[in-house]
């Protein structure tokens, strides 16, 4: 067989292999195999400035003081977005999604620097969803006299306080409450006799995979992750080598009133969601965080896509 065609059967079997494994096998009858480009990014645009796609995402804005805005904050670089955490300045920086969308496979390749599993941490990386834009758009549905809706913390790291850190995933659901006349979050400790939960899909403290509990370690290696978002439950997956994995706990959308449990969240309370990427400085416990805890840090994200549910 000649050089070349070897050259060209090589490619192939690449590009064939990696559509093959863009979203799980199993999962290929429910999801388009293509990501949708108009919310996916691969992050490699080369833009003046190392800007990222103004098209499909904007700085995150908010009062917070541990968060920031500009270049200095996010860039688009060497074909992944980078997310800063700078520890003279005490800000992270992070995008927004310009649009809101919900049912599909999610999945992104991400890692974080300066950030170490035995050692208190400042920094918040994470990738979840919102209500809001933070620029004063809400979802419909979310936001008036009896709405509900559900945030999911798809990947969020601990800033507890402790000397370790982890990230979990999860979804805390904001319920209307008519006696209370306002919504009130389902893990907040309201009447002796509250007892609603959280939803949770990791727990950073308990659940394992192959003999280790899930995200408490290799923050610094490349690794993906996938989440289905699906109309009756929502699963966590990985890409170990070349094979995608079910992680995590199902969690199920109810379709009565059955208060949320770790397992369950009410079928009113599923949204579409505004996406955030990115990191702040966030540090809260009995003690306050000491200078030499501090560090330099980031959040990578090689690429992140989504692919929608089939017709």
């Amino acid at each position: 067989m000649k050089f070349q065609q070897k050259i060209g059967l090589v490619f192939a079997f690449i590009s064939v292999t990696a559509i093959a494994q863009d979203i799980p096998n199993e999962l290929k009858s429910i999801y388009n195999a293509k990501a949708d480009a108009k919310y996916s990014d691969e992050f490699n645009g080369n833009r003046k400035e190392n800007s990222f796609d103004t098209n499909k995402w904007h700085y995150r804005e908010s009062t917070k003081e541990g968060l920031g805005q500009g270049a200095n904050f996010v860039q688009e670089k060497d074909g992944s977005l980078i997310c800063y955490g700078h520890k003279e300045l005490k800000k992270g920086g992070a995008i927004v999604s310009n649009n809101y969308f919900q049912y599909g496979f999610y999945a992104f390749k991400w890692k974080t620097t300066g950030i170490y599993e035995n050692k208190r941490n400042s920094w918040h990386p994470s990738f979840w969803g919102s209500l809001d834009d933070t620029r004063g758009y809400k979802v419909p549905g979310t936001n008036g006299k009896g709405d509900s809706w559900m945030e999911i913390d798809v990947m969020e790291f601990s800033t507890g306080g402790e000397e370790a850190t982890d990230w979990s995933t999860d979804a805390p659901c904001y319920i209307w409450n008519d006696s209370l006349k306002k919504r009130i979050k389902v893990n907040d400790p309201i009447g002796r006799d509250f007892g609603w939960k959280k939803a949770i899909m990791i727990d950073g403290h308990k659940d394992s995979y192959k003999g280790e509990v899930i995200g408490t370690k290799g923050f610094d290696q490349w690794q993906t992750l996938g989440m289905e978002y699906h109309p009756d439950y929502m699963q966590m997956w990985i890409l170990d080598g070349n094979q995608w994995v079910k992680i995590g706990n199902k969690v199920t959308f109810t379709t009565d009133d059955t208060p949320p449990t770790l397992r369950t969240v009410p079928k009113y309370a599923v949204k579409p969601l505004y996406w955030y990427l990115g990191t702040l400085f966030f540090t809260y416990g009995k003690t306050a965080i000491r200078e030499d805890q501090i560090t330099n840090s980031s959040c990578e994200v090689d690429w992140f896509h989504f692919h929608p549910m089939k017709k």
